[in-house]
C-alpha cells in the first residue's frame, strides 16, 4: 500500500465541500490575524493601528510605544498564538487516533507531567542564589522532559503483547494524571519560594513571558510540525479502525505510536511556556470538527487556527481583567492581580465539557 492511497483512505467530500473548507481555514486565519492585532493595540496603555505599525517598523512615536509593543506584547501575543495552536493540534490527533471525543493532552498525563517538571524545577531552585535569571530557561526545559516522560510512562504502562488499545491508554493517562497532579501539590505545599510562579505554572498562565520563552520554544515547534504533517496519512487511517488501517498496510501499533509521540511532543512544548492550560486540547478540535470535518488533512490546520484563537482571546481577557474590579475580595500579589490565562479557558472549558457529555449520553 503507497502512502498516496494511505493518504486518500478517509472517505474524501466533493469540489464544493472542500472548497467551502479552504474558506474557513482562510476565514480563521484572518480572525486571528485581526484578533493578534488587537491584542498588540489594546492594554492598560491603548495605542492606534497607525502606532502599532510604526513601532513594529522601528520609527516608534514614543519609545514607551517601542518597549510595550515590542518588549511586552508581541512576544506573548506570539507564544498565545503558538502554544494555542500547539496544543490544538495535539488534542486533534489524540482524539483521532484514540477514538475517544474526551481525548486531550490532559487526559492523557502529558500536560500534567509538564507542569511537575517545571514546578520540579522551580521547587529546586527555590533555595539558591541567583536562580531567578535562570528560570526562563530551566522551567521550560523541565516541562518539556517531563511531558515526553508523563507520555513515555502512560504507553509503556498500557501496552501489552498485543500492543497498547485506545482505551486502555485512555486509562492508564487518567490515573498516572491523577497521580503526577497529587505529587505537583504536595511540591507546591514543601516550597520554600517562586510560590506565585508556581500557581501560575499550574493554572496556565503567559504573564511575565519574553522572547527568552519564545526563542526556547520555537526549536520544539519547528520539529514537532514537519513530524506532525508527516504522520497525518497514517492518522487518518487509524480513524478507521486497526482493522482498516492493516487492510490499508500499516502496522497499527506502530503507526499510534508515532502519532502519540508528535502529539506529545506538540502539547510539551506548549506547556513549556504557558502551563498547564486546562481544556483547549479537547475544546479546539471538536469546534475545528464542526468547521471542517474529520479530514486531518484541513482538521489539524483547523484545530491550530481554532486553538491559537482561543488562547489569544483569553489572553487578552486576561490582560484587561483584574480582581481589583471584585469589591469583596481583597488580593494582593507579587504578581498583581490579573487573572491567569488558564482561569478563563477553564471558565469556558468546564461547561463545554458538561455539553459534551450532555450530547453524547
Amino acid at each position: 500500500m503507497t502512502t498516496a492511497q494511505v493518504r486518500c483512505a478517509p472517505t474524501t467530500e466533493a469540489t464544493p465541500h472542500a472548497s467551502r473548507h479552504r474558506w474557513t481555514v482562510a476565514g480563521l486565519a484572518l480572525v486571528l490575524a485581526v484578533l493578534m492585532l488587537l491584542y498588540v493595540m489594546l492594554g492598560p496603555v491603548s495605542f492606534a493601528p497607525g502606532s502599532v505599525v510604526r513601532a513594529l517598523v522601528g520609527r516608534p512615536d514614543e519609545t514607551l510605544h517601542r518597549i510595550a509593543v515590542w518588549d511586552v506584547r508581541l512576544p506573548r501575543v506570539l507564544m498565545a498564538a503558538l502554544s494555542g495552536a500547539m496544543l490544538a493540534s495535539s488534542g486533534a490527533f489524540l482524539q483521532s487516533v484514540l477514538r475517544n471525543p474526551l481525548a486531550a493532552p490532559a487526559t492523557v498525563g502529558v500536560t500534567p507531567g509538564a507542569v511537575l517538571g517545571a514546578v520540579g524545577v522551580l521547587v529546586l531552585t527555590s533555595g539558591s542564589e541567583g536562580t531567578l535569571s535562570h528560570l526562563n530557561v530551566l522551567a521550560p526545559l523541565g516541562a518539556v522532559a517531563g511531558g515526553l516522560c508523563a507520555g513515555g510512562v502512560v504507553y509503556g504502562l498500557s501496552y501489552r503483547r498485543a500492543g497498547a488499545d485506545p482505551l486502555r491508554l485512555i486509562l492508564t493517562g487518567v490515573i498516572v494524571a491523577a497521580f503526577l497532579s497529587a505529587i505537583t501539590s504536595f511540591a507546591v505545599l514543601t516550597s520554600g519560594s517562586h510560590t506565585d510562579a508556581i500557581i501560575r505554572w499550574l493554572v496556565g498562565s503567559l504573564s511575565t513571558r519574553t522572547w527568552e520563552h519564545l526563542v526556547f520554544q520555537l526549536p520544539v515547534a519547528a520539529v514537532a510540525v514537519p513530524l506532525a504533517a508527516a504522520v497525518i496519512p497514517a492518522a487518518n487511517a487509524l480513524q478507521l479502525g486497526d482493522a482498516a488501517a492493516v487492510n490499508l498496510g500499516l502496522r497499527p501499533e506502530l503507526a499510534r505510536a508515532g502519532v502519540l509521540a508528535v502529539a506529545v511532543v506538540l502539547a510539551s512544548g506548549a506547556v513549556s511556556v504557558v502551563g498547564g492550560i486546562a481544556f483547549l486540547g479537547m475544546m479546539g478540535p471538536h469546534l475545528a470538527r464542526t468547521l471542517v470535518g474529520s479530514d486531518l488533512r484541513r482538521l489539524v490546520i483547523a484545530a491550530a487556527l481554532v486553538g491559537a484563537i482561543i488562547l489569544v482571546a483569553a489572553d487578552l481577557l486576561a490582560r484587561t481583567f483584574s480582581l481589583d474590579w471584585l469589591p469583596l475580595l481583597d488580593i494582593a500579589t507579587a504578581a498583581g492581580s490579573r487573572v491567569p490565562v488558564g482561569a478563563f479557558t477553564a471558565l469556558v472549558g468546564a461547561p463545554f465539557f458538561i455539553y459534551l457529555m450532555k450530547a453524547r449520553s
